[in-house]
Parts: C-alpha cells; sequence; structure tokens
C-alpha cells in the first residue's frame, strides 16, 4: 500500500512538472520528465509482485532425485521407508542424497549404513533437516531383485582370424551391439570383404606387439616391436586404418612385452590419438605402463581381460563378466569367436537387461565415464 502510494504521488509530481514546462515553450522536456517517471513506475510496480513460490515438498524432490521405487510407513520404526532399484550401492544413493540435501539448503543430521537388514539387499538410516525445520527420518534400502534401467553397461567383443557363413548368420541373430577385434594384416582379402555381411559391428584393430610368443610365422601380421622407429610404427597404424577405416580402436595381440616398453607404447598413442581412436590392453601383463603412458596424450586407455583357458570355462568366464557389470558398473567381456560361444551367449542381453545392465559398444562404455 505504501508503495501504491508512491507511485500515485509521483505521477501528480510528473503531471506539473510537465504541465510547468510545457506552458514555458518547453514540450521536449515535459516528455523526458514523463517517460523518466513512467519507468520509475514500471520498476515499483515488478517490485511489487510477489515471487513465484516452490510448492514442492522437500521430501519430494528428495524422492524425484533419487527415483525411488516405493515409499511406506512402518509404525514400528516410526520412520518412513524409501525402496530403491537396485544397480547402485547404498553407499552411492547416500552420496547423491548428500549432494542434493546440501546443495538445496537441507542438512545431514546422520547416516548409518545398516547390516541386519533381512528386507533389502542394502540398507541404512537416514536423519535429514528440511530446509522449513521438519525432521525426516528415513530408512533406504535397496531392493534385492528390481534393478534400474542402464544401471551398468557391459561390452562384448570377439576376437578373430576366421569367418565362415555360419559364424556370420549367427552374428546377424544377436540382438546387441558387439565389437570385432581383427588382424588389419595376413589375412585373406575375403576376410575384409566377409567383415561388410555383419551387421550392428564395431571394429577393433587387433595389433600385433611385441612379445616372447612371437616369431618368424607372425611377421605376415606385421607385428610392431621395440626396435621399430616411431616413424614405422605410425606408418604401420596408418596401413592398418586404410585396410579397416571404420576401425574406432586398437587392442593388443599378444604384446606382454610391448605394454611394459614406453617409448613403443608412445610411438602407438600419438597416431591413434591423432586417428581420435582409443587403446586397449589385453596382454594380462602385470608390469604394464600403459595407464601412465596414456597421460601423456589425449587418449582413452583400458586395461581389459579376454577369456583365458588356463583360468576357467567359458560359461564362468561369462557368469563372471556379467556379474561384474553390476557390482562395478562397467564389464568388457573378450571372447574367441566361434559357433560355440556365440551359441552360449545367446540369450545374455535377457539376463543382462534383469540384473540392469545395458549391453553397448567399447566405444560407448569407454565414453560412458
Amino acid at each position: 500500500m505504501i508503495k501504491l502510494k508512491h507511485i500515485v504521488a509521483l505521477f501528480l509530481a510528473s503531471g506539473i512538472l510537465a504541465g510547468l514546462a510545457f506552458f514555458l515553450n518547453n514540450q521536449d522536456k515535459a516528455n523526458q520528465i514523463l517517460e523518466s517517471i513512467e519507468e520509475t513506475a514500471s520498476i515499483q510496480k515488478t517490485e511489487t509482485v510477489p515471487a513465484e513460490q516452490d510448492t514442492v515438498p522437500f521430501a519430494k524432490k528428495l524422492q524425484d532425485e533419487l527415483k525411488i521405487i516405493s515409499s511406506s510407513y512402518s509404525k514400528r520404526s516410526k520412520r518412513d521407508i524409501w525402496t530403491l532399484a537396485r544397480g547402485k550401492t547404498i553407499v552411492v544413493y547416500l552420496l547423491q542424497a548428500q549432494k542434493f540435501i546440501n546443495k538445496n539448503g537441507g542438512t545431514v543430521i546422520s547416516m548409518e549404513e545398516l547390516n541386519d537388514n533381512p528386507n533389502s539387499y542394502q540398507s541404512a538410516k537416514v536423519e535429514i533437516l528440511a530446509p522449513n525445520g521438519d525432521s525426516l527420518h528415513l530408512t533406504f534400502q535397496v531392493s534385492e531383485n528390481i534393478f534400474m534401467k542402464n544401471a551398468s553397461l557391459m561390452s562384448i567383443a570377439f576376437q578373430t582370424t576366421k569367418l565362415t557363413p555360419e559364424v556370420i548368420a549367427k552374428l546377424n541373430s544377436l540382438n546387441f551391439p558387439f565389437d570385432i577385434l581383427v588382424p588389419p594384416f595376413g589375412m585373406p582379402a575375403d576376410f575384409y570383404k566377409d567383415l561388410d555381411k555383419i551387421n550392428n559391428k564395431e571394429i577393433v584393430l587387433w595389433l600385433a606387439m611385441e612379445s616372447t610368443k612371437l616369431n618368424q610365422e607372425h611377421n605376415k601380421f606385421r607385428p610392431l616391436r621395440i626396435h621399430h622407429t616411431a616413424e614405422q610404427i605410425e606408418q604401420n597404424i596408418n596401413d592398418a586404418k586404410k585396410v579397416l577405416p571404420i576401425a574406432t580402436g586398437i587392442a593388443t595381440r599378444y604384446g606382454e612385452q610391448a605394454v611394459k616398453h614406453r617409448q613403443l607404447l608412445q610411438a602407438v598413442m600419438k597416431p591413434a590419438q591423432k586417428k581420435g581412436m582409443w587403446f586397449m590392453d589385453l596382454s594380462l601383463e602385470e608390469r604394464t605402463v600403459v595407464p601412465q603412458t596414456c597421460k601423456d596424450f589425449d587418449i582413452i586407455c583400458k586395461i581389459a581381460f579376454p577369456y583365458n583357458p588356463d583360468n576357467s570355462s567359458v560359461e564362468d568366464y561369462i557368469h563372471q563378466k556379467l556379474r561384474e557389470a553390476p557390482k562395478s558398473g562397467t564389464s568388457v567381456m573378450i571372447l574367441p569367436l566361434t559357433k560355440e560361444n556365440l551359441s552360449k551367449i545367446e540369450d545374455i542381453a535377457t539376463k543382462a537387461a534383469k540384473q540392469g545392465t545395458s549391453i553397448v559398444d567399447l566405444s560407448t562404455l569407454f565414453n560412458s565415464k
């Protein structure tokens, strides 16, 4: 009401001043006075309009943030029970909640992980003070069997030096994307033509590298050796990309000596960076210096563990990689490309979906983190 009186007074004053200026043959000055007062009045009117209030309760905002499955009230514990989808650990959920609460003006009083809740996979007690002063007494519990969609990612890749019509047909029957690790040298021309018959694939350069396992028979694969110059290695990679121009990354073949040799790796990563390719170490060498060398370049480098017949059966390896995805967030499965192995993963997309794991190609997985 006070501001409204001020506005009325301003208009009265403006009228008087404008009238005086007009009768003094100064019409321009009168107009300037009127425009100035009208602008001031407009600003004051805007200031008197109340700001739009946020009517969504704080608890509801937090529920939306965490994407809870259900909410109930326990008379026994006098707490609200929020059930969360499996796919993240309770610790990750607690950190997510804490970040949201602090950002939105609330206060975390306490968060305590519980180890004796038989009704859930993982759970925690949470005490929160909302911005309006209300106390929230909550129990977070992660569901045993309801998984969130796309909670984790898994890639499936195949190593191959041979393609048959039966294998191609089986690959084309798969209902998920996959990668094929392909030697860019030493293969018959028909091999590369047959690659074009495969759908839903991503191609990776499977480059032979320095190893004690190499002998003269491997020379047709043009392995990258320690005694090669950087120029020779770059030319090798350029030639490989010409053979398989759609290749998105480089994976080691053999290479347990190469991944311990920083200078050789630098010579590989430099042209890979130029071509926007990633690098994957499959050597199983514990003393690899790939992670350290990768820091010198703007390139994604990963270490993955292909199937090793010395350690497990194919079935056990597949089961292990499937379980690994929801636990760590990502998983890479690499198998020899055979009809038998393809038969063993025909239903893997269904199994993965039930645990909230999406199957994506390697490039998508590597760029997701």
